[in-house]
């Protein structure tokens, strides 16, 4: 008599933690990522006091941030563009050492030379800012895959939180030890730390090359329309239309919060304020990151997004009982957790839309836009502020969300 073969027992899937540990090269990138963006949000504020101390103005040292932000944004999608097509280290290197060099230079300027001269110098300075976010981006796509890269994606969305938390944080300290001037110099040598680090680990996670690209041609021998152009598939348009709009809300919620406080006579509590919100996404980022299983339905995490930030406007609303820090740090500690489980699944879709071809230059589009619609939404929300207050400004980023809901609609958005 023939023996039964044995029933073969199904493995378990690995849990997240030792997916995530089974791929160092992976957790390097995302690790020198996040000091290859720190210097980011610090900057902005030990620029800001050095630009206020020579023209005791914040209104003229907001121009001089803001120049800065206007150099980093304009060419972000062309430095995407190069790390399509070149290897990305190299890039990485030389960008970091000049922009480096740039702040050292910039924190040299004398008082003497006039906030114009400060601003364009910052300018010029901006444009070469290190691809970071388009590299780290782009890189995790061509490391991972699956329920992997959005485990990635959570974590550096994550990672953003702790920029944004730790950043400005940071900055005070260090203008408190050294001085404003020399922070900026310091930041210099971060950014510079950071996009050399970032290049050796993608060197070392051997993603260095661009993904091999495999021609995609039509049955009469043409190149299928969208193929030759980003900005001619509009799977990927809608995608990047879709982060630019909600990043640009969560800009507004940050402006109102700050606002608010300011209206309030306690300013302090605008930054105690946006710390809750940080943390609390922070928290969620981890939380998707360990928990979260099985593929993201898109649509469902941005309408979680959009009732997250929905809750803030009764918080606002002292005729619908709000009004109070208490009810809306709370609306904030709930909303937060559900952002970056819906930033990843956004992030894993552009990646997929955009293919090896336009991957990282889609994330250099994302990150233009997104300053241009941020630039533009918070002086809108100032003017709707001013005349209906907090409650009818934070209805702007609740439309923003709403928009950014429908614009995923018809993308075909299970991740």
């Amino acid at each position: 008599m023939t023996a039964a073969a044995p029933t073969p027992v199904p493995e378990r899937p690995a849990s997240p933690l030792k997916e995530l540990a089974g791929a160092p090269a992976l957790l390097s990138l995302l690790g020198w990522s996040l000091v290859g963006r720190l210097h980011l949000s610090a900057t902005l504020v030990a620029l800001l006091v050095v630009a206020a101390d020579n023209t005791g103005s914040y209104a003229t040292a907001g121009l001089v941030t803001g120049a800065l932000v206007l150099g980093q944004g304009i060419t972000g999608p062309i430095r995407g563009r190069t790390v399509d097509r070149r290897p990305a280290a190299r890039i990485l290197v030389w960008t970091s050492l000049l922009y480096g060099a740039g702040l050292v230079g910039l924190a040299a300027v004398p008082e003497a030379a006039g906030w114009q001269t400060l601003a364009g110098v910052a300018f010029v300075v901006g444009l070469a800012c290190p691809p970071s976010t388009q590299v780290s981006r782009c890189k995790v796509a061509q490391l991972a895959a699956g329920t992997l890269r959005q485990r990635a994606y959570n974590l550096q969305a994550t990672v953003n939180e702790l920029v944004l938390v730790t950043g400005p944080g940071a900055a005070s300290l260090c203008i408190a030890l050294v001085g404003a001037r020399a922070s900026v110099a310091v930041c210099g040598a971060l950014a510079a730390l950071g996009g050399l680090g970032l290049a050796r680990a993608v060197r070392r996670a051997g993603v260095d090359a661009p993904p091999v690209r495999i021609p995609v041609t039509a049955p009469d021998g043409e190149t299928p329309p969208g193929r030759s152009s980003l900005l001619r598939n509009p799977a990927a348009v809608r995608a990047i239309a879709a982060v630019t709009v909600l990043i640009a809300g969560f800009s507004v919620v940050d402006f109102v919060l700050i606002s608010w406080s300011h209206s309030r006579g306690a300013p302090e509590l605008g930054g105690l304020l946006t710390g809750v919100w940080a943390i609390a996404s922070a928290a969620g980022g981890l939380a998707a990151t360990f928990w979260l299983t099985g593929a993201a339905v898109l649509w469902r995490r941005l309408v979680l997004v959009t009732v997250g930030v929905a809750l803030l406007l009764p918080a606002l609303s002292e005729r619908l009982g709000g009004g109070t820090a208490w009810t809306v740090a709370a609306a904030l500690a709930l909303g937060g957790t559900v952002i970056p489980p819906a930033l990843a699944a956004l992030y894993d879709s552009v990646a997929d839309f955009a293919g090896d071809a336009h991957r990282a230059e889609a994330f250099g589009w994302i990150a233009a836009t997104t300053t241009a619609a941020s630039a533009v939404a918070n002086p809108v929300a100032g003017a709707v502020l001013d005349r209906w207050g907090a409650t009818a400004a934070a209805a702007i980023a609740l439309t923003a969300c709403c928009a950014a809901t429908a614009l995923i609609g018809g993308t075909g958005n299970r991740r």
